[in-house]
């Protein structure tokens, strides 16, 4: 699934993403990088509100999640079960979001786990940045459970 068929499948499929005009700028079986426009997300003090910094967070790993998940044998749920967020500065410009795993025995384990039981946990996190520092650390767990067909 290339960015632009993983940007179709969120507009289509969580309709929140339409309202916060969330681009998928790249995506890969190891990186995604979400986008937002501070306009669309903007809160009281006129920066990014902390509800669609935590959202395109979210959205951004399990995106990630959700391009290995294709790659396994039968169909799998794919949800979040745990997240943490820690916000270090305030956005003030359009959210880019970041989510990376390159390890790949992370997602050996990953596929084991859902090969051997039909489910599986994976913790993966995101990062935002406002003029070179960080201003959101994500992590989340997320669950991936076969679904019986």
């Amino acid at each position: 699934m290339n960015h632009e068929e993983l940007q179709k499948y969120l507009h289509d499929n969580i309709p929140l993403t339409r309202c916060m005009k969330v681009q998928v700028e790249m995506a890969s079986l190891n990186r995604v990088v979400l986008t937002a426009p501070l306009q669309e997300n903007i809160n009281h003090k006129k920066t990014a509100f902390g509800g669609s910094l935590h959202t395109i967070a979210t959205l951004s790993c399990w995106s990630l999640a959700f391009l290995n998940s294709v790659t396994l044998r039968g169909k799998a749920d794919l949800v979040i079960s745990e997240s943490h967020i820690l916000y270090l500065r305030p956005v003030t410009s359009d959210i880019i979001c970041i989510a990376a795993q390159d390890d790949s025995k992370v997602w050996k384990r990953f596929e084991q786990g859902y090969l051997k039981f039909g489910k599986s946990r994976i913790r993966l996190s995101a990062k935002i940045f406002q003029d070179g520092h960080l201003a959101v650390d994500y992590n989340g767990d997320f669950a991936a459970v076969k679904v019986a067909v």
